[in-house]
Formats: C-alpha cells, sequence, structure tokens
C-alpha cells in the first residue's frame, strides 16, 4: 500500500505548524514534522510519500528519501494537483491510499478508485501501537448526505445570533 498524503494538509491538521509562521519557521515545522512522520510509521506496511506545495519555487526537485518517507514537492501547482497526476498516473490506483482533509482532493483519489483517510484517521493508525494495527477501512470516511432543507432551516435556526434589538 502507497499512501499519498497532502503535506501541509496533514502537518497543519496535526499541530505542526500554524499559518502565520515566518519562512524560516516554517521549513524547521516542515522537517519536525517529516521526522514525526518517519518515526511514527517506522515498522508500518506500506510507503509514505508526502507531497508538499511549492508553487512559487524557485525550481523543480526531484523527489528524496527522509527517514523512510518519501517527499516530493509540488512545482508550479498545488499539492492537490500533484496528487492528482499521481493517482492518474499509477496503473492501479486501488493500491493508493490518499490522505488529506481536502474535499476536492477526496473526491478525485475517490473516483479513481483509491482508498481515501481523513488526516484524523491516518494520525490513529500511525500512533496504534498494537503491532498488529492494520490500516483503517476507508469504507468508513464516507461522506455523510447532505442535510435536508428542513435540517437545514433548523440548524440556521438553533445556532444563528439572535436579532440585534432596535434602540
Amino acid at each position: 500500500m502507497t499512501y499519498l498524503i497532502d503535506g501541509y494538509n496533514l502537518m497543519f491538521a496535526v499541530g505542526l505548524a500554524s499559518r502565520s509562521l515566518p519562512k524560516h519557521g516554517l521549513e524547521r515545522a516542515r522537517t519536525r514534522f517529516l521526522d514525526w512522520l518517519a518515526d511514527a510509521a517506522r515498522g508500518r506496511d506500506g510507503l509514505l510519500r508526502v507531497v508538499f506545495d511549492a508553487q512559487n519555487g524557485p525550481m523543480p526537485s526531484s523527489e528524496y528519501g527522509h527517514g523512510g518517507v518519501r517527499v516530493a514537492f509540488a512545482f508550479r501547482q498545488t499539492a492537490d494537483e500533484m496528487i492528482d497526476e499521481l493517482v492518474h498516473a499509477d496503473p492501479l490506483p486501488a493500491r493508493l491510499t490518499v490522505v488529506s482533509n481536502d474535499n476536492q482532493v477526496r473526491d478525485a483519489a475517490r473516483h479513481r478508485r483509491c482508498a481515501v483517510l481523513s488526516c484524523q484517521a491516518f494520525v490513529d493508525w500511525l500512533i496504534d501501537d498494537r503491532p498488529e494495527a492494520r490500516p483503517p477501512a476507508a469504507a468508513d470516511d464516507k461522506p455523510e448526505a447532505d442535510p435536508s432543507a428542513g435540517e437545514m432551516a433548523a440548524w440556521l435556526a438553533a445556532f444563528s445570533a439572535p436579532p440585534k434589538k432596535r434602540r
């Protein structure tokens, strides 16, 4: 099994970075994240491939290894676009699991019959210390049906701010 991971999406989801980090802070956070991911994945089955956004990078870079994790930067495209290209280029996309909380990435992967995991489900699997732990089944990760008009109206009524009083 190969896990295609939306790098910054997972990194932010696990709290190892924030949007307010300066560039040098983001680089350190990314290295910390990759170290954590490599340590957590040690002894697990599967190849981890992490794709980071690098639309404005100065030049393309080759995929490289970081403690057993394969790392790539999406040059002149988003990580989402690169993940989509990798999924489409794979002759057996059913052997891929895409890890992201981004609905477009997840929907595109499902369309190609890839397994899909939320960031939380993937992290839960990584930190499960049972030796027999297997990746979670993607079937549990299906999106819920859209709410009906009545449900939406009830939620809006329940969670909307009360109207302001006129003076």
